[in-house]
């Protein structure tokens, strides 16, 4: 059977041991039927046990039979040990720290080749993802989009449909910020599930259409992204060390994080009883906004005075629940009233955000 206390020096049969007599068993012969164990390995595992202070022995008095074994109370017998793995974790997460800085002030003089690392097959990539966040103490900065290398629902909490290491380390109180992609949101439940609880454990997400590609980063010093940029399946990744190239990625990520928009926004805007598809003349403002065009050149095209236009933009900009044209411009692609040409994809936004609203 496995021992739950392993992490504090016990064997799986130490712990029958010790659980055998918090049920009551006192005796060696009684600790041979309760535990199913040979005299010799009771004898044994009560040494063991004795030796770490979780049993005292009461010799037995004169013609009364055998010794009586007793356990110290659990909460005060395994406490010390906590108490000793607890430091010893403490000193090596700060010799890790150590080495951690050792490796950041020699990284200038390493190889180039050193900076970055080619991770192959699904079960690496995984493995991969789970280490980087284990390696955050701040926070992890990803993006989320399809294709995913850990869709295994085995790998799942079968209670929030969280990946179990993200759970982890937010309830240890590591900052997540998350820009998810509209293509992964396609399944609306994923909103009550997997992220809903990543939200209700503190996750800071932001949505965003077409992101270019999926992304992990903890803290400042690690980062993983595909090795292909439009893969079919996720087969292979780049870890990248604390480089140029770390910090390009890092900023990259806040560029795209200050375009995104908030998924509090993105999820009114398509709350039950939004409007189903734009109306004619909206949908011709709307493809007006992605030319660059000045407003005014947009209501000699749509046959109406300025401040008519000024108008209906104004009641676009309402109805989506957008306070500046570029939510707005967002949340019509978000809806699928924007059709991305290239020209106005090459943009990236509703083309004319620079110009105010009123």
């Amino acid at each position: 059977m496995p021992s739950m206390l392993e992490a504090l020096d016990l064997d799986p049969v130490e712990q029958q041991v010790y659980e055998a007599l918090v049920d009551g068993a006192v005796t060696v012969g009684e600790l041979r039927t309760a535990a199913g164990l040979s005299a010799a390995r009771v004898r044994a595992a009560l040494t063991a046990l004795e030796k770490l202070n979780l049993v005292g022995r009461f010799a037995a008095d004169r013609g009364q039979g055998e010794a009586r074994y007793l356990p110290v109370a659990p909460e005060i017998a395994f406490e010390s040990l906590l108490l000793a793995r607890e430091e010893e974790i403490h000193r090596t997460r700060r010799h890790i720290q150590h080495l951690a800085a050792r490796f950041r002030a020699n990284a200038p003089g390493r190889d180039p080749l050193d900076l970055v690392e080619i991770v192959t097959g699904r079960a690496a990539v995984i493995r991969q993802v789970d280490q980087l966040q284990r390696s955050a103490r701040a926070q992890i900065r990803g993006i989320d989009r399809p294709p995913y290398a850990n869709s295994d629902p085995d790998r799942l909490d079968p209670k929030t449909g969280m990946m179990p290491v993200q759970a982890q380390m937010l309830r240890r109180g590591v900052g997540y910020r998350v820009i998810y992609d509209t293509d992964g949101l396609a399944a609306s439940h994923r909103f009550e599930g997997d992220i809903g609880a990543a939200a209700r454990l503190g996750e800071d997400a932001r949505v965003m259409a077409d992101t270019p590609t999926k992304m992990l980063i903890a803290d400042d010093h690690i980062a993983l992204i595909p090795l292909r940029a439009a893969p079919h399946e996720l087969a292979s990744s780049v870890v990248v060390h604390p480089s140029g190239l770390l910090e390009v990625l890092c900023e990259f990520f806040e560029v795209l994080w200050g375009r995104a928009l908030p998924i509090s926004e993105y999820l009114a805007g398509r709350r039950p009883g939004a409007p189903d598809g734009p109306s004619h003349e909206e949908a011709r403002l709307l493809a007006l906004l992605t030319t660059g065009m000045t407003d005014q050149v947009m209501a000699r095209q749509l046959g109406i005075s300025y401040r008519t236009f000024q108008r209906r933009l104004h009641g676009l900009m309402e109805r989506l629940g957008a306070t500046t044209r570029f939510q707005l411009g967002m949340r019509a692609a978000s809806l699928g009233w924007v059709p991305q040409t290239p020209s106005a994809a090459g943009r990236g936004e509703a083309g004319t955000a620079h110009e105010p609203a009123n």
